[in-house]
């Protein structure tokens, strides 16, 4: 977080302090983490770390509202680990459109959720689409904006099947973010076989039966210079996202009424 980015917050403003941030800025965003098992060198909390330092650094960039981050989700796939928390996926849609009214009541016309854990994808994406029906506020969700384009500059080592977890990537951010959370002393390497991806892909077994560590991916290789760059260019994609974004779809809407 920078020395200005503490402004933006809710949790830190009087009730005349909130109305007049959302009467001005009229936008707001919703952070939503988890609290999970990260492996032996990352603390349970990193999927909120980053959601939170993404949106800490996005309401400076467009001036926004930033919500109180949500700090537990949905974690099925840790359920049997300690210390992971566990929200049904209805649950988090739940939560996600009740916020939503809540500041569309207090004259908020944009809401930008942002996930620092992949599994909250189909909450997000249902609530969104329900909201759409329900009130006129325009909502967009993110999770690792621009990530493929990200781990191609910048990762050393692969992901396992795509995933994001306790990894090169991962820990990288939290090295930017908090690093005196990160104990890469105990950092290490495991890939599952690949001959096992589809138990989880295609099954119900959960991720915590596939690896002894927690990790999925090289979190040796991580480093706190390539975290920086990476969250920084995170920002820079959401920034060029949302101003188009209006644009595009009042654009594609009324093609679709032309026809």
């Amino acid at each position: 977080m920078t020395k200005d980015s503490s402004r933006f917050e809710l949790q830190y403003m009087t009730r005349f302090e909130a109305a007049k941030a959302l009467g001005e800025w009229k936008t707001a965003i919703l952070p939503i983490g988890a609290t999970e098992q990260h492996g032996p060198h990352l603390p349970l909390g990193t999927d909120t770390f980053i959601a939170h330092h993404m949106a800490t650094h996005l309401a400076e960039r467009i001036r926004a509202v930033v919500l109180p981050v949500l700090p537990i989700s949905y974690s099925w796939v840790w359920r049997d680990i300690p210390g992971s928390l566990v929200l049904s996926v209805d649950t988090v849609k739940d939560i996600i459109k009740d916020i939503a009214h809540s500041i569309y009541r207090q004259g908020c016309q944009k809401l930008i959720v942002i996930s620092g854990h992949g599994a909250n994808d189909s909450a997000m994406k249902y609530a969104v689409r329900e909201l759409s029906d329900e009130i006129a506020l325009r909502v967009y969700y993110f999770t690792y904006p621009g990530l493929e384009q990200l781990a191609a500059r910048h990762s050393e080592t692969p992901r396992w099947h795509g995933m994001v977890h306790a990894c090169e990537l991962e820990t990288s951010w939290i090295l930017a973010i908090r690093p005196d959370l990160c104990h890469m002393d105990k950092a290490v390497e495991e890939y599952p076989p690949d001959d096992i991806s589809y138990l989880y892909h295609n099954s119900s077994l959960p991720m915590g039966t596939l690896s002894k560590s927690g990790v999925f991916g090289d979190a040796t290789r991580a480093s706190k210079e390539k975290g920086e760059v990476m969250l920084r260019e995170m920002i820079d994609h959401l920034v060029a996202v949302l101003e188009n974004a209006e644009s595009a779809e009042k654009r594609l809407l009324e093609g679709g009424k032309g026809k």
